[in-house]
């Protein structure tokens, strides 16, 4: 054994973490959920005074490459300042791209064609974990509501990291009108749920890390028609910024949808609003107001 591959053998056996050979290349401290623009956007009707743009999102880093989903209120720009005052809300999924520069900086743009929206972001990722600073423009065209909501933002960015979300929630709500012999019933829910994992490119079959991704079950109580299901993989479980959302295939063939806005960043407590039920015998709009984590 020559004195470099001593050397080489040496370094790995004594430094396993740093990578040698074939292994893991290290996790960005860029990648996972942020909070750039604050407070945390809602997703809860707001009438009366509002807050400014509000901006979260989540990073997924694959060597210099980046993708990004996110959260954002806004403020409709274009109205006079009597109540009721609306706020629109916008997610997005992986659709905003870009590449770190070898100093760190990057800029992270939606593309050209996304309906309604422009998003820019321009920053430069950090060395740990904590905060990073930067600047947004943002473009908003208008959306179902029309060109009165239209409005362009720009400004200054200190982004603070919050965890992945990860725990069990409970809460209780109740059924719709439109379900025969269900209208009313109290309905308990109880969601695990876990944020991160791996994602498979179909065209290439290569699979890499995603911050975004979501997986979990849900137990219910109260139903005739289902009591549990899972989070499938069409459309998948995602995380946009402190947006949740997860599509559960029930036990009874129909599919439950939870869409959520955490309510801070220690992520306490979701707020869904409803949820909704599509196919089986029991479809329609589930009022769920909250669902609170379980320590």
């Amino acid at each position: 054994m020559n004195a470099w591959a001593r050397l080489f053998f040496v370094s790995c056996l004594f430094g396993l973490l740093s990578g040698c050979g074939t292994g893991s290349p290290a996790t960005s401290a860029l990648a996972g959920n942020w909070l750039l623009v604050g407070p945390l956007p809602t997703n809860q009707l707001q009438i009366g005074g509002v807050g400014g743009f509000r901006l979260a999102m989540t990073f997924d880093v694959t060597g210099k490459n980046l993708a990004a989903s996110g959260f954002i209120n806004q403020p409709c720009s274009n109205q006079d300042s009597s109540p009721p005052i609306l706020i629109s809300s916008v997610s997005f999924t992986t659709l905003a791209t870009g590449t770190i520069a070898a100093d760190g900086s990057f800029t992270l743009q939606t593309p050209a064609n996304f309906p309604g929206n422009s998003l820019l972001i321009q920053g430069k990722a950090p060395q740990t974990s904590g905060e990073w600073a930067g600047t947004y423009t943002e473009s908003f065209t208008g959306t179902s509501l029309g060109p009165v909501c239209g409005g362009n933002f720009t400004g200054a960015i200190t982004a603070t990291s919050f965890p992945l979300v990860s725990g069990v929630y409970v809460g209780a709500g109740s059924a719709p009108t439109a379900a025969p012999g269900e209208t009313g019933k109290p309905v308990s829910f109880q969601v695990s749920l876990h944020q991160g994992g791996m994602v498979t490119n179909p065209s290439t079959g290569i699979s890499t890390p995603s911050s975004s991704v979501l997986t979990g079950s849900i137990q219910v109580g109260g139903s005739s028609c289902f009591s549990s299901g899972t989070i499938g993989s069409t459309p998948p479980g995602a995380v946009q910024g402190n947006l949740v959302n997860a599509n559960f295939a029930m036990n009874d063939g129909s599919t439950l949808n939870l869409e959520g806005a955490l309510t801070d960043s220690t992520e306490e407590r979701i707020a869904p609003g409803f949820v909704v039920v599509t196919g089986g015998k029991c479809a329609g709009f589930y009022e769920l107001p909250q669902i609170d984590r379980q320590n």
